[in-house]
């Protein structure tokens, strides 16, 4: 789904986040605890689902588990896989664009 779509709906309602939105709260949130990763991670998933790049998908899949992990246990080593797992969505997301 393109970036337009998805600014498109979140300024009509509390519709979905696009993808590059979701990645720097993901990412600020290793730096500062932070609310709202519940939804966060429910978006995530949503992107993953709605993807049919498998390569896009396995590293979302990779993203939830590792943001899943920081939300209950936030620890330095977490914090680095979420970080790692947000660099390789945004690597393939670079490629395919």
């Amino acid at each position: 789904m393109n970036d337009r779509w998805w600014s498109k709906w979140r300024r009509y309602g509390d519709g979905p986040q696009s993808l590059q939105q979701l990645l720097k709260q993901v990412e600020k949130a290793t730096q500062v605890r932070r609310s709202g990763l519940d939804r966060v991670l429910a978006e995530l998933k949503v992107h993953r689902d709605a993807t049919a790049d498998p390569d896009l998908r396995s590293a979302l899949t990779w993203l939830c588990n590792a943001q899943s992990r920081m939300a209950s246990s936030p620890t330095t080593a977490h914090s680095r896989e979420v970080l790692l797992a947000a660099y390789e969505v945004r690597r393939i997301l670079a490629s395919a664009g």
